[in-house]
């Protein structure tokens, strides 16, 4: 079972995941409301903390209908909990059983639907040590086209552990994507370089940083989700690095563009 955590309550929240937690225990740049999990969430045997969930903020906007389309890795109850929208209303609109597993590219309708949340999945875990910063180097994409890309290039699945989006491909700006990787707690596919795949959260933002600059709801998606990250893992600022950082690496990712001074200026103000 998985904690999850999402952007306005995190803080208040923080204390609890800290204690819980003591008390239980690509590469590519192409080129807290409190609630167990259901079963139907397919996430690693493990114990966890209690969960946490806090919403980004978006334009207010009052309930609709909404398309959404399966992304690697999702499940009926995270994009229950996406769109604040009961797992039943979600399978009777769409004629399917609650314990169906969903096609990666199908398209669900969504009733009643709120402007999607941001949640975050935390697994007790010793391995992470240090968070990479990527581009995509591409103007579009999301996890379920690199999750595509990826495999032609003879991997299992998205390199990345998550994707934040820009909202060219079907998902709102500066939304969250959690891959396969991340909720199975796999090794990522991402940056070679001093075994950073074993021990490194690969974070991807969606654009080429060398020709345009990361929007602001990216960067806000961004900061909150690293400090999420680093503050549950222990991780130090210190080890918070820039694909182009890392010894070993030969590439400009994240790009020339990426405000680091900002970025890293805001980590501590949160």
């Amino acid at each position: 079972m998985e904690a999850v955590i999402s952007l306005q309550q995190s803080r208040r929240f923080l204390p609890v995941l800290f204690l819980a937690a003591a008390a239980l225990f690509l590469s590519s740049c192409v080129s807290i409301r409190t609630a167990p999990a259901p079963t139907t969430e397919r996430a690693p045997k493990a114990s966890v903390p209690p969960s946490a969930r806090r919403t980004v903020p978006q334009p207010i906007m009052s309930r609709g209908f909404k398309t959404h389309t399966v992304a690697p890795g999702e499940t009926l109850w995270r994009i229950s909990k996406v769109y604040d929208v009961p797992l039943a209303s979600i399978t009777r609109v769409n004629r399917i059983n609650s314990d169906q597993e969903l096609r990666m590219g199908q398209k669900l309708n969504i009733p009643q639907a709120k402007d999607p949340q941001q949640i975050i999945s935390l697994f007790p875990s010793d391995k992470w040590k240090y968070i990479i910063i990527h581009h995509s180097a591409t103007e579009e994409g999301s996890s379920l086209q690199f999750h595509e890309y990826h495999q032609q290039k003879g991997w299992d699945s998205v390199g990345y552990n998550f994707v934040i989006d820009s909202g060219k491909s079907g998902k709102p700006d500066g939304f969250i994507e959690i891959t396969p990787r991340w909720l199975k707690q796999l090794d990522g596919a991402h940056c070679k370089a001093s075994d950073m795949n074993i021990k490194g959260i690969g974070i991807c933002l969606v654009g080429n940083f060398n020709e345009r600059k990361v929007t602001k709801a990216q960067m806000d998606s961004l900061v909150h989700l690293v400090n999420t990250l680093r503050r549950y893992y222990r991780i130090p600022e210190r080890n918070i690095l820039g694909h182009q950082q890392v010894d070993g690496s030969n590439t400009d990712c994240p790009g020339k563009n990426f405000p680091w001074d900002n970025f890293k200026k805001r980590l501590k103000e949160r």
